[in-house]
């Protein structure tokens, strides 16, 4: 995420918190989806719901579990007519998060250790104790929308190419010109 996406929408919870366990509904109201719908560069952003459910993952490391089910409206161009239709999104997010300070202890506690397979997804690393939950919405309403997409019906159809003439027909033109 870059700065610009944490402005999109931010809605922060404690850390300890979501290991407790979360469950929430967070829906984006009309400037929120205003905001959004511009940063995607969308025509609109009809509606947006984020049903949030954290977890511990009562592991040896303290991490927090958060699944993401996103659903909405946009309405947006058309990647091939350029006319506005209106469509349904949804996508889900699952990822695990962990505290900046336990990051420094497990780094500390693996030493010079190969990697293994287990070590390849990380999870994301929780700055001050607070889970910016707005961030991950944005993040998986990116991994959802499709700048390009195309109105239902609309085929693309490749123009045909201009045909070059033939060496023989401009020598003839050439000759008529004389």
């Amino acid at each position: 995420m870059t700065e610009s996406d944490e402005s999109l929408w931010t809605h922060r919870v404690r850390f300890d918190s979501a290991r407790q366990g979360l469950t929430l509904d967070l829906v984006a109201d009309e400037d929120r989806r205003k905001i959004i719908a511009e940063g995607f560069g969308m025509v609109s952003l009809d509606a947006l719901i984020a049903h949030i459910v954290t977890r511990d993952t009562k592991g040896v490391k303290p991490l927090v579990h958060l699944h993401i089910a996103l659903r909405g409206e946009v309405t947006q161009e058309c990647g091939v007519s350029l006319e506005p239709f209106t469509h349904a999104i949804s996508a889900d997010l699952d990822l695990d998060l962990i505290e900046s300070r336990d990051v420094t202890d497990e780094i500390a506690a693996v030493g010079e250790n190969e990697l293994g397979l287990d070590d390849l997804d990380e999870p994301d690393v929780v700055q001050n104790g607070q889970i910016d939950l707005g961030q991950y919405i944005i993040e998986a309403l990116g991994e959802a929308y499709d700048p390009f997409a195309r109105k239902p019906g609309v085929v693309f159809e490749e123009p045909e190419p201009e045909r070059e003439p033939s060496p023989f027909a401009v020598l003839a033109k050439l000759k008529r010109d004389e």
